[in-house]
């Protein structure tokens, strides 16, 4: 470990086990990641976790332990081959640490074979897991730390109160480059190309989900507007989504207030695909050390206010047209 890895990498270093090398590498930004279509290591890190996050959780997969260094799932393999020996609840090696038929075994389980010495060692590891956001400070770490952790250990829509998105089968072809954010700037500040359109996707209570562009770059590119739940990870606001449908066959759609585009009802669509974070998910203050190269390559190709721009303007702008 060195004395100017991110906090993110030193905080998986010391609290818990190592970031894999790839994500290492991204996270340090590696001057291979600051290129004109990557546009630095973190941008790339969100892109690498929505390969995970656009997959369902697997009960029984051990794929998203990658994102550590060569993370050994023995013990994980011991407690599924095992546990139908023992008293206890286990359908999932997720979660094992909030498992309550687990906190009982343990506790009146005075034996300490392999099998429990395995279960205590990925509690232990599961635990240190969920509260490592709890060492990081930075606002981007703690925005890519969450998703991590939910990645590993995911969550539930009823314990979040949060809409859920469907995942679309396959990845539109939608580009995510570092100019994606272009015309949501203009769009933040009540500019919209006269040919351009905008969708708001909204829930069951009428409150703006995404904002999506249409005519304006590659179509069917949106932006989150609120923490959005996508197969078991918390996707944070500010994140790009791409989706794929044709709106003549959307029904229940209705004319936007003031721009040209539709209310669509999320219900209405057949999914979606996480592409990366955008700028807009960290505040105005943070931006530029969190998304470095990325960010200056915004401001010199001359990006609508990429230093200021907030994203409750986004949504200020959704709203207006319900």
């Amino acid at each position: 470990m060195q004395a100017n890895d991110h906090e993110l990498v030193k905080a998986f270093q010391n609290q818990v086990y190592p970031l894999s090398e790839k994500l290492k590498e991204m996270l340090n930004e590696h001057y291979s990641h600051q290129t004109e279509r990557r546009g630095c290591g973190y941008t790339q890190s969100t892109r690498l976790l929505a390969e995970y996050i656009n997959q369902p959780r697997l009960e029984n997969e051990f794929i998203d332990l990658k994102l550590f260094h060569e993370y050994s799932w023995k013990n994980i393999k011991k407690i599924l081959d095992r546990k139908s020996l023992y008293p206890v609840e286990i359908s999932s090696w997720r979660n094992l640490d909030i498992n309550p038929s687990i906190n009982h075994f343990l506790t009146n389980h005075k034996s300490d074979d392999d099998f429990v010495r395995s279960l205590k060692e990925e509690i232990d590891f599961q635990t240190a897991l969920r509260t490592i956001i709890d060492k990081v400070q930075l606002e981007e770490s703690q925005i890519l730390c969450q998703m991590v952790i939910d990645v590993v250990l995911p969550q539930t829509a009823e314990q979040n109160h949060m809409v859920e998105l469907k995942t679309l089968a396959e990845k539109p072809k939608v580009g995510s480059c570092p100019m994606a954010e272009n015309f949501f700037l203009k769009i933040a500040h009540g500019s919209v190309l006269r040919q351009g359109e905008i969708n708001i996707i909204v829930d069951e209570k009428e409150q703006p989900l995404l904002i999506e562009k249409m005519n304006m770059g590659d179509n069917h590119s949106c932006i989150s507007l609120q923490t959005l739940l996508m197969n078991g990870v918390r996707v944070p606001a500010g994140s790009l989504f791409s989706l794929d449908y044709d709106i003549s066959q959307i029904a229940n759609k209705r004319p936007n207030k003031q721009f040209k585009g539709y209310v669509i009802p999320y219900t209405a669509l057949n999914g979606f695909w996480f592409l990366r974070l955008t700028t807009l998910a960290i505040s105005p203050e943070n931006r530029k050390r969190a998304f470095s190269t990325h960010y200056k390559q915004q401001v010199a190709n001359g990006l609508y206010s990429p230093g200021t721009t907030e994203l409750t303007q986004l949504l200020n702008v959704a709203q207006a047209q319900i």
